[in-house]
């Protein structure tokens, strides 16, 4: 039996797939030029897996179905420790190596492996086992597949710690934020999700591992407020004023379209009234992004800089 089989964890699993699916849209939008939000919302859409997935898992009694789940469940967690990695590494503005490239590849390989292939999800039980839940059958290459995940977690730490020693605030305080978001919820999830299950056969505690996610997102919740970590108060300004100087100037152009389309336009023609729509339908785009570019020179040029790196 599942340890948290109840309203508290639909509850949680809601909350998380919510904050993730959240966090990624709006930074992908207002922001999605920037290496570190890339990043962070790639690490965001990979956990946002995990967590579907592993809800999935346990409430389904389709051997088929479970075993697909399953071993979705394993990719994902493949990709998000290489795309945490990455992030980290962006915040701490350290140069891309060809061995991230290496590092990607090896990611994406045991992803595609876990997903396709019983090598390392080799069956899933279900309603069998000690336990009376869905129990999962590792395959060969499962003790390859963990080293890889401890392999990035530590890589992550290590890069999180070493280098909050030497850059300079605020990224000394989001790196150590991030480093103990990362190992709080990488510890939790090898011990539910990897130890437990693979050492003991005892899968009541896998619901924590994905949960834990949440610790990981308080970190970067608190390192956006406290240290401005993507500093989402730019962000919402810059929506304001650009919105705000946009409709004020498309408001007056199309006013003055439609004045000049009616001064030249009688009863009968038609044809002008339908070109001036038309200037207006195709001459909306360009406006605005001239108008976000102005504004971004004169307003946010510093933040650009700041994040371009």
């Amino acid at each position: 039996m599942r340890w948290m089989n109840s309203v508290l964890a639909e509850v949680l699993y809601a909350l998380c797939s919510l904050v993730l699916a959240g966090a990624s849209i709006f930074l992908l939008v207002r922001e999605g030029r920037s290496p570190v939000v890339r990043w962070f919302v790639a690490s965001c859409l990979a956990l946002l897996v995990w967590v579907v997935t592993l809800f999935l898992f346990g409430r389904s009694e389709d051997p088929g179905y479970v075993l697909l789940v399953g071993r979705a469940n394993f990719a994902a967690v493949s990709l998000a420790v290489y795309f945490g990695f990455r992030f980290v590494k962006a915040v701490a503005a350290l140069p891309s190596r060809p061995s991230d490239t290496w590092l990607l590849w090896l990611s994406v390989a045991l992803a595609v492996i876990s997903a396709t292939t019983p090598w390392i999800d080799k069956a899933e039980l279900v309603g069998t086992g000690i336990t009376g839940g869905h129990e999962t059958v590792y395959g060969p290459l499962f003790a390859l597949y963990v080293a890889h995940v401890v392999g990035m977690l530590a890589a992550t730490l290590w890069l999180a710690f070493r280098s909050s020693s030497w850059v300079a605030s605020p990224h000394r305080d989001q790196l150590l934020l991030l480093g103990w978001g990362t190992l709080a919820t990488g510890v939790i999830s090898l011990v539910t999700n990897a130890l437990l299950p693979y050492t003991f056969d005892d899968f009541r505690w896998i619901d924590v591992g994905p949960l834990s996610t949440l610790l990981f997102l308080l970190s970067v919740a608190y390192a956006v407020i406290r240290h401005q970590l993507f500093d989402i108060r730019v962000f919402i300004r810059r929506a304001v004023v650009l919105g705000v100087a946009l409709s004020m100037v498309l408001a007056c152009y199309s006013a003055l379209v439609l004045l000049v389309t009616d001064t030249f336009a009688s009863s009968e023609s038609g044809g002008v009234t339908r070109f001036g729509v038309l200037v207006l339908a195709f001459s909306f785009d360009p406006i605005r992004r001239f108008l976000e570019g102005r504004i971004d020179k004169l307003l946010f040029h510093e933040r650009r800089r700041v994040t371009s790196r």
